[in-house]
């Protein structure tokens, strides 16, 4: 029985096609639910699987761009959070 995380994992695109058709008729609906949405953003999915790239780097920055953000929330303006980050991106990284 080939997983899920195995398929995501591999880099065979087919792999994914032959896991949603195995478990398509499921009685599970949170899984069929799932199916669905694979099938809605196959492209991205099927890209994820062959490309080895990834959008960690801007993630994290974003991430930390809101938490920032709330800290800072009432206190300042737009310049003050731009400096902040031009900062803490100098002294941390």
């Amino acid at each position: 029985m080939e997983s899920f995380c195995n398929v995501i994992k591999g880099n065979d695109t087919t792999a994914l096609v032959r896991w949603m058709k195995k478990y398509w008729k499921t009685r599970i609906s949170s899984l069929k639910t799932f199916i669905i949405g694979l099938r809605h953003d196959y492209r991205a999915v099927r890209n994820t699987i062959k490309l080895n790239i990834t959008n960690g780097i801007t993630e994290g920055f974003v991430n930390k761009l809101k938490v920032v953000k709330r800290v800072m929330y009432g206190r300042a303006g737009i310049n003050l959070l731009k400096n902040k980050l031009i900062l803490e991106h100098v002294l941390f990284n």
